[in-house]
């Protein structure tokens, strides 16, 4: 029988694993006298099972004895991945009635591993047709690893989604759930297997009561804010289940608790000394651009974005029927959760009033008391520390890293005049008093603290793809007579062209008077060179006031941090970047190409440090039936997406740091802005995620070590 599925893109590591993830699974296998009322055999484990096995990178047998008849599958690879697809008879394939397929597994090996099993139709291929299961076990643990059936819904079509959601093209499905009248196979498999690796299976059987399927796709947002039509490690089926996976996390955390080789910063404690200044700095050091921490130790930044408390508000006006048992909005309980709102930047609600609601925040709720915010601030540390992180990126809360227990950024936001939705009028009076008033409300918080590693003023700036932010000029053209941008970009050409005529001759245009020009709103026809010119020398002006005026707000109050720049994005010109360095301490980039070696190698002759700020893969494709135009990744394939870009990261000489969009997932019904993007550490239900934790400690417990070898 040909089996057809995406390959695995990571070998697991194994050793850096955390608690059990067979959803809802208890603690330990049931004893064998209790299996029968438990479900129904689905295979009798005896040699003549090995018949229709077929195994690959392993080897199969039948053990008996004084215990019960158990298959053991060994590998006999080295590091690949062990699998047996065991075909279900036909008198035992209609799991119609059943709920779910569990099994006893034993490890017989001296290492932790990562057992996974599937339950397939015949036509399963990828996300497909098949449901799956997994668990960790630590060398002689025995542990029960359930596969839920999910039954497939009807298929809602994705036109009714479309005002709704900024970056999914479609809806399926078909992944991760089955038609259970037609399973035709057990696929089991062990994760990045050595040679002579094993593990023991016994008591496969049929369990639980289930429903025919298709069932109805709506609602399809439970009370935990979770996809219903899915299951995966870790899911929360009951208010009694985040005791459970709380206990669980602590337990994992004691056993990892972190790279043994960090300071008390998360600097590379068993490296070279450098300076101790007590704040962190930029330095070069043996051909590549490193931090060097309080201590004086190199310090490489690794962390999410939006640590913090709960998660983005969705709105609930005008689709309720996507919703399972909401609160109601007067619940004394959960009431405060729901908040108003207008006027989302995107999409449905970008001109509509709606109402909200913070099912992060409601879950922490559940998940750690009424006072919740002080234990998960500390818990936040812990994790950030036990999954390889040593920073609080961009828009973590002040409360988590008020604690000084993990270096942290903090961003610098205020308002004023635009020329573009994305730029400011740098000369407008007021700007310069905007930033530094905003930098004041720094003093005596987080001005001057060693923990902080420094401020990023502003995000996503626009500087247009010209050379010489040309198109800053361009743009302040289009602008209304009386912004000050633009008066002062007619001063500079009145300063170059003595009148207007001269002006006319060489741009080639026919304004009757400097107001004349200054009244257009037009833009300006940069295929004439000297236009380009005009614009690229008013663009370098603008752009030296702008980081020049950000570094002195910021240093005049915390002279002792970085500053870190306004974290670009897209095609930036070098040019513009170059003048970025001579008053940034650290260049930050929003690098979201996959690896980013080409986008920091377009500066690498300005020999400055770069921090990748925000960079992210697609949502996990277990916890949301939305899909983008690409073709979906297993959850092993996105784990292995995102180790390429850090491993990538780690190595680049030029690369002091990478911050990871975001800490927790936006909600599956979206913000209002219809962003919907599930690649966060922990879920909204604040499940930590399993592939993506095992593939990072692989990475980060590495990091330092990688970095220093890397040619």
């Amino acid at each position: 029988m040909h089996v057809t599925r995406a390959p695995q893109m990571i070998a697991a590591a194994t050793a850096f694993l955390f608690f059990v993830v067979a959803a809802n699974a208890p603690a330990a296998a049931a004893p064998a006298a209790s299996r029968a009322t438990l479900g129904e055999t689905l295979f009798e484990i005896t040699p003549k099972l090995l018949d229709v096995a077929k195994a690959q990178n392993a080897r199969a047998t039948v053990r008996g004895g004084a215990r019960e008849p158990a298959l053991r599958l060994e590998s006999t690879g080295d590091g690949d991945r062990a699998e047996l697809v065991l075909p279900v008879p036909q008198s035992a394939s209609d799991l119609s009635s059943r709920a779910s397929v569990r099994m006893s597994l034993h490890n017989a090996a001296k290492q932790p591993l990562t057992v996974r099993a599937a339950v397939e139709n015949d036509d399963a291929k990828g996300l497909a047709n098949a449901c799956r299961g997994a668990a960790v076990l630590m060398p002689g643990e025995t542990r029960e690893l359930v596969v839920r059936l999910t039954r497939r819904p009807e298929d809602p079509g994705y036109e009714r989604f479309k005002p709704f959601y900024m970056y999914s093209a479609s809806i399926l499905v078909r992944d991760n759930t089955i038609d259970p009248s037609r399973v035709a196979r057990l696929v089991i498999t062990i994760d990045s297997a050595a040679r002579g690796q094993a593990i023991e299976v016994s008591g496969i059987r049929a369990a639980g009561e289930g429903a025919p399927a298709p069932v109805p796709f709506f609602p399809f947002v439970d009370a935990f804010g979770q996809y219903v039509h899915s299951d995966w490690p870790g899911k929360i089926y009951s208010d009694e289940d985040f005791a459970a996976r709380r206990d669980e996390e602590a337990k994992e955390r004691r056993d990892w608790p972190g790279p043994k080789d960090w300071n008390q910063y998360g600097g590379w404690a068993g490296g070279p000394t450098l300076k101790k200044t007590g704040f962190f700095y930029p330095k070069k050091h043996e051909g590549k651009w490193w931090l060097v921490d309080p201590e004086g130790r190199l310090f490489w930044s690794y962390g999410p974005t939006g640590v913090g408390f709960g998660g983005d508000v969705s709105p609930v006006t005008d689709r309720l029927n996507w919703f399972r048992d909401l609160p109601p909005r007067d619940d004394p309980t959960f009431g405060r959760f729901y908040k108003p709102g207008r006027n989302a930047t995107y999409m449905y609600y970008q001109h509509r009033e709606w109402l909200g609601f913070d099912v992060a925040a409601a879950n922490l709720f559940r998940k750690y008391g009424k006072d919740y915010q002080a234990p998960v601030a500390e818990l936040s540390h812990d994790r950030l520390r036990s999954w390889g992180f040593n920073t609080l990126a961009n828009w973590s809360d002040d409360k988590v890293y008020a604690l000084r227990r993990t270096p942290y950024t903090v961003a610098i936001h205020y308002g004023g005049q635009l020329i573009h939705y994305r730029m400011p009028d740098v000369y407008h009076p007021d700007w310069e008093k905007n930033v530094r008033a905003r930098m004041e409300q720094e003093r005596g918080k987080t001005a001057g603290d060693p923990w902080n590693l420094g401020y990023f003023v502003d995000n996503e700036r626009w500087w247009g793809w010209r050379p010489r932010a040309a198109a800053i000029g361009e743009e302040t053209l289009k602008n209304p007579p009386e912004r000050h941008a633009k008066l002062k970009f007619v001063e500079l050409l009145k300063k170059k062209y003595p009148k207007i005529d001269a002006l006319n001759a060489a741009w080639k245009t026919s304004h009757a008077s400097w107001d004349a020009l200054l009244a257009h709103r037009e833009a300006p026809d940069l295929k004439n060179p000297k236009v380009d010119a005009d614009c690229g020398d008013f663009g370098m002006m603008f752009a030296e006031r702008y980081f020049s005026a950000c570094r002195d707000a910021v240093k005049r109050v915390a002279p002792n941090n970085l500053y870190l720049g306004p974290r670009f994005h897209g095609h930036v010109d070098p040019e513009v970047v170059g003048l970025a360095a001579k008053y940034c301490d650290v260049i930050s980039y929003n690098i979201y190409d996959n690896p980013p070696d080409g986008r920091v190698n377009q500066y690498r002759r300005l020999d400055v440090p770069i921090m990748s700020t925000e960079w992210g893969i697609e949502s996990d494709p277990q916890q949301t039936p939305f899909r983008g135009k690409e073709k979906p990744l297993t959850p092993a394939e996105r784990a292995g997406v995102m180790a390429r870009y850090a491993e990538h990261a780690i190595r680049h000489p030029s690369m002091v740091g990478a911050h990871f969009f975001q800490y927790r997932d936006q909600p599956i019904s979206g913000r209002p802005d219809g962003e919907a993007v599930l690649r966060g550490f922990v879920n909204i239900a604040d499940t930590p995620n399993f592939e993506l934790i095992q593939a990072n400690r692989r990475v980060a417990y590495e990091m330092y070590r990688t970095r220093a070898a890397a040619k």
